[in-house]
């Protein structure tokens, strides 16, 4: 019996080793470039096979390998593929990676700052350039700059003029009561931004300013939509009408760069009623003294004379454009500088606006200055 245990156990032996040849062990490092620089988490892995790691902080990886020339693919985010063939006499590689402009824009930010390439997810997000929010600007809120720019998305515009709250609505009403607002995230924190005083009368009122409004367009970096419960998922209950999660600019370790913008912009009251200016003020087709009271149902006017409620001489005559004067046409005017740059352990983002925003009301006006000092 115990021969025949060893006639066993020497195949299996045999084939361990055969095993153990088949693979060998290969060593390398993942740089960028033109810096050289360890990348850390890059993904190493074999073409053709699910076998891969990824690279340690210090950029450095171990991978078995089997024997013959093989591929080593190796990716991360914001570079360019690189396929780096080895063969059986190499044991140690290094691999240099270089930043690609054309695939940044695939990127997105979901929760906590994490970046992922949009083909990766599993839940519909959608990015909004930065170009896209400065380049015609709403002088008013930001959140009025993405009209028209994601889908499925309403945004109720303030009528308060600058500075004014603005509403938008991922995907439909999901409340009838409470809030419909999405939930606005900037650099991972949730910003409070509820709509108050809006209008409810015909004499109109003030309405108030929310937080998106002290977002300056300026200062970001990207925006990213996330919708539907993938979003409540990321952020909690309070992002049940989805997210807007908003990033804003850092430094840039090894260089030193300058971002100017200025631009001008013009508002004018675009569509007024039609207003019948053929009969005054006044009840029953007769002039009425106090011209606080009665609507514009006095007599045919035809510039006759009469006496006010203060006893004035008055001329009894239409006033065509007397709503059309008395809007403006605003100009808005921005301003804003930003410099960035730093080392590999400190990055510094700085900048300055000066906005001089106009509404069509006159005296309806707004200055703002606004700095920012940070990462």
């Amino acid at each position: 019996m115990g021969k025949l245990k060893k006639i066993f156990l020497l195949p299996l032996l045999l084939l361990s080793v055969i095993v153990h040849a088949q693979t060998r062990t290969v060593k390398g490092k993942v740089m960028s470039a033109p810096d050289n620089k360890p990348v850390a988490g890059a993904s190493v892995l074999i073409k053709g096979k699910t076998i891969g790691t990824a690279t340690s902080s210090d950029g450095s990886f171990s991978l078995n390998v089997p024997t013959g020339n093989v591929i080593l693919v190796v990716s991360f985010v914001g570079y360019t593929t690189v396929e780096q063939a080895v063969d059986d006499n190499t044991s140690d590689v290094t691999i240099t990676l270089i930043e690609s402009k054309g695939e940044l824009g695939e990127v997105v930010v979901t929760a906590l700052g994490i970046t992922r390439q949009s083909k990766t997810l599993v839940y519909a997000t959608q990015s909004v350039k930065p170009s896209e929010l400065t380049g015609v600007r709403d002088p008013n809120n930001v959140l009025n700059s993405l009209q028209g720019k994601v889908a499925n998305a309403i945004v109720t515009q303030g009528s308060g003029g600058p500075g004014s709250g603005a509403k938008i609505v991922l995907r439909g009403n999901r409340s009838i009561q409470g809030s419909n607002n999405a939930l606005i995230v900037v650099d991972g924190i949730p910003i409070n931004n509820p709509t108050y005083g809006t209008a409810g009368s015909d004499f109109g009122s003030v309405q108030g300013s929310d937080g998106a409004s002290n977002i300056n367009p300026d200062d970001i970096e990207s925006i990213t939509v996330l919708k539907g419960a993938s979003a409540a998922a990321l952020y909690g209950s309070q992002a049940g009408n989805g997210v807007i999660v908003i990033t804003t600019k850092r430094g840039k370790k090894d260089r030193i760069s300058v971002d100017i913008n200025s631009g001008i912009a013009f508002e004018n009251a675009w569509s007024l009623p039609n207003f019948q200016n053929t009969y005054g003020q006044g009840l029953g087709g007769q002039i009425l003294e106090d011209a606080t009271k009665g609507a514009s149902w006095g007599a045919k006017m035809t510039g006759q004379s009469y006496t006010n409620h203060l006893g004035n001489q008055e001329s009894y005559s239409p006033q065509p454009d007397n709503v059309k004067d008395f809007f403006r046409t605003a100009t808005s005017l921005n301003n804003s500088i930003g410099i960035s740059g730093g080392t590999d352990k400190m990055q510094t983002y700085f900048s300055y606006t000066n906005n001089d925003i106009q509404g069509i009301i006159p005296e309806n006006d707004l200055m703002r200055h606004t700095k920012c000092s940070c990462k």
